[in-house]
């Protein structure tokens, strides 16, 4: 009788251990899959989901800089037309200052949107602060011009020949950045050009007005964009 009882004792403790291992087993691999889950569940710093959404950032960044940049350049090209006004000069400086206006106004667009390049931002600085300073220049002289009355229809006709066929070689300016991978770059590319336009305009008047003060300006024109341009290809080929 008592040796039943021991077999049935130890039968109960037996059982009772078997449900003590498999609760503690539950457990146990419980745990490992909690554990699993919370490392799973925190990205990698660097991922291709966070490369991509970046990627798309800067592409959305660069389409807004060029489409400031393509108004601003249309709304310079269109204010640029000619209306023949007797004078060489007086042509000359009228189609200057929206040129001039424009290159104030790409600088900005390029501090809005980019300004990470510190040599680029500091010269588009400058280039804000030198243009706006010769547009009041400009427009001073050109009512001195208009005031003396004088005109040269000879001359506005060379100029103009010259004038003309610079414009319509610059017709499709904005076509010449729509490939920029970044705003750095846009606005270099996009600076060259238009810095371009004014030394081609400059060299146009010097040969078609006498008068010293529009000399002064095209010569310096002709120094400051040339110097310019070459900073910009600097900073561009070390990018």
């Amino acid at each position: 009788m008592n040796k039943h009882k021991n077999y049935h004792m130890y039968g109960i403790l037996a059982i009772i251990i078997l449900i003590l291992l498999i609760i503690f087993l539950s457990l146990y691999i419980g745990r490992r899959t909690n554990g699993n889950s919370s490392t799973q569940a925190a990205p990698p710093v660097s991922s291709p989901v966070t490369d991509i959404i970046k990627d798309t950032g800067d592409d959305a960044e660069v389409s807004a800089y060029l489409e400031e940049q393509d108004t601003i350049i249309s709304d310079m090209l269109k204010n640029m037309q000619v209306k023949p006004s007797g004078s060489a000069e007086l042509d000359f400086l009228i189609s200057l200052i929206p040129h001039s206006e424009a290159s104030v106004d790409l600088s900005k667009n390029y501090l809005l949107f980019g300004g990470s390049n510190k040599k680029l931002k500091s010269l588009a600085n400058e280039i804000i602060e030198e243009q706006t300073e010769e547009i009041e220049d400009m427009r001073e002289l050109i009512r001195k011009i208009q005031k003396s009355g004088i005109t040269d229809n000879e001359r506005e006709k060379g100029y103009l020949k010259l004038y003309n066929k610079m414009m319509s070689s610059h017709q499709h300016i904005t076509e010449e950045t729509e490939a920029s991978s970044d705003v750095e770059k846009a606005y270099i590319e996009g600076m060259v050009i238009h810095h371009q336009m004014a030394a081609d305009m400059a060299e146009a008047i010097l040969k078609y007005s006498s008068r010293h003060e529009i000399k002064d300006i095209a010569e310096d024109i002709l120094e400051m964009q040339m110097e310019e341009i070459s900073q910009m290809e600097e900073i561009f080929n070390n990018m």
